[in-house]
């Protein structure tokens, strides 16, 4: 072997060692529980897309059995409707506690009404690869086709079969540029998109969290590019494991709602002045047209065109844009928004590691393994400089937010 290649396969090896270290150390294991918190500080609780980033790392380490205990605690807490709540509350800490006061105006004060992004049938799929563990499908795949039949019903307004958000929490890109105008002027003021977004929760919970009072009064509704791109993956993933337990029809269902939902997402979300995708505003029917990381995000569907795919790559690659020392910011430098090194708000310029995940993933899928290769090891390099943060400034490639932040061990694994 090549000494370049044996240093890298060394390089792996020390990060992936690393990475089972923190995933340890941010464990939680209660009586009826367990799950990897996003940081043992800020962040003790247990979310949704993060649990589900952290099952997949714990697979791929040869740690399957962690991996669908943390699924299952996950799915368990779902809503006998069908909500898959983006925090749960477990145990009874002082923390905990005072965010449950915070939080009394949930219909459940352990769980939040509120959804994110379903990379938990990815985190599922990752765990039937990797262990054909039919008995596990068995368990979890009714849970997950009860949140996904959900979403399909009480998420899509319209006539699209793009599902809406209804919080910028929803979709985890919590303070993107593009929430900005749907939000209203409260942004312009300091500390504005916070007090936006808390005001927008109340006026959530006095409908009860209900889609159809909130569509009806023109409240924060909007079809995100990377949720829903996430939920066509999830629509993909389940297309596969209904076929592997036998459930012939329920496959054919979910791969006719996968195609559905890509052919929107490629439709309704394309921006043809700059070939980039964007979120929707569903009170406007109007394109939110300012880019960021998630206009990025169809490279990871499976039938994405051509032609779009290259003009796509030329925006990820271009050195004003997304291709920096250490990409990919989460909006391009040439956005007004570009503020790496502000940590009031996030998703307005630093790099993430999940996200980078996603298009690694998205462009091996379609033959662009070299330039997936230097997201990766860009990705690796983040870790191995600065270590596991919960985001890092694409031009010094220092760490901000939380230290020792769990998603990020995906670096570990790309």
């Amino acid at each position: 072997m090549p000494e370049s290649k044996l240093q890298n396969a060394f390089d792996m090896i020390s990060i992936q060692e690393e990475a089972i270290r923190l995933l340890d150390a941010n464990a939680r294991r209660g009586k009826d529980y367990y799950y990897t918190a996003p940081s043992r500080q800020k962040y003790p609780h247990q979310w949704s897309w993060d649990s589900s980033f952290h099952a997949i790392v714990n697979c791929h380490l040869g740690r399957p059995d962690l991996a669908k205990e943390e699924i299952l605690t996950l799915l368990y807490k779902m809503s006998p409707e069908g909500v898959l709540p983006h925090i749960v509350f477990h145990g009874h800490s002082l923390r905990m506690l005072g965010n449950r006061l915070l939080r009394s105006y949930w219909p459940q004060s352990d769980r939040s009404p509120l959804v994110q992004p379903p990379v938990a049938a990815l985190a599922v799929r990752e765990i039937w690869e990797q262990t054909e563990d039919i008995g596990f499908l068995n368990e979890a795949l009714p849970l997950l086709n009860r949140h996904f039949a959900w979403l399909g019903a009480r998420r899509c307004f319209g006539g699209s079969p793009l599902v809406s958000i209804i919080s910028p929490w929803e979709c985890g890109l919590d303070h993107k540029p593009g929430f900005d105008e749907v939000l209203g002027r409260a942004v312009k003021f300091p500390l504005g998109r916070y007090i936006a977004l808390y005001t927008a929760e109340i006026r959530l919970a006095l409908r009860r969290y209900d889609p159809d009072q909130i569509a009806q009064r023109g409240y924060f509704n909007v079809r995100e590019v990377i949720f829903n791109t996430i939920y066509a993956l999830g629509l993909e993933a389940l297309g596969v494991m209904f076929d592997v337990i036998g459930d012939r029809m329920k496959a054919e269902s979910f791969r006719t709602r996968n195609r559905e939902v890509e052919n929107a997402i490629l439709q309704e979300c394309y921006g043809a002045a700059t070939s980039l995708y964007y979120d929707v505003d569903v009170n406007t029917g109007v394109l939110i047209s300012e880019p960021s990381v998630s206009s990025l995000m169809p490279l990871a569907l499976a039938n994405v065109p051509e032609s779009r795919l290259e003009t796509l790559i030329m925006h990820l690659t271009d050195t004003s844009e997304f291709w920096l020392q250490f990409p990919v910011p989460s909006v391009p430098q040439n956005s007004k928004f570009f503020e790496p090194q502000d940590q009031r708000y996030l998703w307005r310029g630093p790099t993430w590691i999940n996200t980078n995940w996603f298009l690694a993933n998205g462009l091996r899928r379609h033959g662009y393994d070299e330039l997936a290769d230097s997201i990766s090891q860009a990705s690796r390099n983040l870790v191995e400089q600065f270590g596991f943060w919960e985001y890092y400034n694409p031009l010094s490639g220092e760490g901000g937010g939380e230290r020792d932040f769990s998603w990020s061990t995906l670096a570990a694994i790309m």
